[in-house]
């Protein structure tokens, strides 16, 4: 409850605070990491080779027909860089949001990043399709979402970037990293696996069962505006904090009183089956599962698991490591799937360690 309390003081301007990063929250990541949480400790394998630099025949870029969708984005930097660019000499940083997140959900935490960061880099926040300020499509796949971040960075001149996502946005870097490697120098994933989801799992479950309730919605029938569209959301969800979160996503026209979704709902319901697996396409657009010895993604990768969140398994630790090799998977204990809002400083503390390494 108190994450959606705080994403929505973030979606309306509010809960602007700075954090503190620990020294020791996370260990260099040439190395065998230990790192220690405000809620314990848990740190598993790490295999670095930071000489690495791919052959030119291992490197996949989508040839596949998707529309690109033109994304909205917000950058965060300190007061300085923008009378110094020529300062800022590491790879730019893209963030990416959750299913019905946006990029104004990270504006504390890229703020604070990149106030804190040693070595400065360029922050950026994105919407991806079908959510915030950004285009809509009808498609939700992960090769055409990956896609959509390349021509963001495509537009910002950057030839690589670190790539940080939560959640849906965890599974649409994670593919823009086995697709494109020689574009993403890094990659950081919260608290969510490269594997199906199905609706018998809890935690799954619960997100088909809100987006369900957002579709049965009627707007126009909802004369009294965001009050009663909350009415209507109320018998099915219960949490008057997830309904306060779900109705930053709705717009209300001030001269009509007119109600209308941000979000692309239809477009994410009808592609909800979709969004629970992790199926991305190669140039010849077959599945990576039909691709001899897979896709691989080589660089150093981090993943941040919420201690309280079911979203990253043990189950899942032979999949990741097929695809990500080198990969660390810590955890904050007393964070559940949103640990950014719930844990804020430690999620902050970990990001400038691996960036600064």
């Amino acid at each position: 409850a108190l994450y959606f309390i705080l994403l929505a003081r973030e979606c309306s301007g509010f809960g602007r605070s700075t954090s503190h990063a620990r020294s020791n929250a996370l260990g260099d990541c040439s190395s065998r990491m230990q790192t220690s949480t405000r809620g314990g400790t848990r740190t598993h394998r790490i295999r670095s080779n930071s000489s690495y630099q791919p052959n030119q025949s291992q490197l996949y870029s989508s040839a596949v027909a998707v529309d690109v969708v033109k994304l909205k984005y917000t950058e965060y930097s300190k007061p300085s860089d923008a009378s110094s660019s020529s300062a800022i000499t590491k790879p730019p940083v893209l963030i990416v949001h959750g299913l019905l997140g946006q990029s104004r959900n990270f504006a504390s935490l890229a703020q604070s990043l990149a106030a804190q960061l040693q070595f400065k880099r360029r922050i950026i926040a994105v919407d991806l399709r079908n959510h915030g300020e950004s285009g809509h499509a009808d498609s939700m796949s992960y090769t055409a979402q990956a896609q959509d971040l390349l021509k963001v960075m495509d537009r910002e001149g950057m030839e690589e970037a670190v790539l940080v996502g939560h959640s849906m946005g965890g599974k649409v870097v994670k593919a823009a990293a086995l697709l494109h490697p020689d574009r993403v120098a890094g990659l950081v994933v919260m608290d969510i696996s490269p594997v199906r989801y199905e609706t018998h799992e809890a935690h799954w479950g619960s997100v088909k069962e809100t987006i369900e309730s957002i579709v049965g919605v009627d707007l126009d029938s909802c004369g009294g505006g965001k009050r009663d569209v909350d009415m209507a959301l109320r018998s099915s969800i219960a949490d008057p904090a997830l309904r306060a979160f779900i109705l930053t996503n709705l717009n209300e026209c001030r001269d009509t009183g007119e109600l209308s979704w941000k979000i692309n709902i239809e477009s994410i319901a009808s592609e909800l089956d979709g969004i629970a697996g992790f199926e991305i396409c190669n140039p010849d657009g077959s599945s990576i599962e039909e691709t001899e010895g897979g896709l691989v993604y080589t660089g150093d990768v981090l993943f941040i698991k919420g201690g309280a969140s079911k979203f990253v398994q043990n189950s899942h630790l032979e999949t990741i490591q097929s695809y990500f090799p080198n990969y660390l998977l810590t955890s904050i204990r007393s964070a559940g799937h949103w640990l950014h809002a719930e844990a804020p400083e430690d999620t902050t503390a970990m990001l400038k360690r691996y960036l600064d390494r």
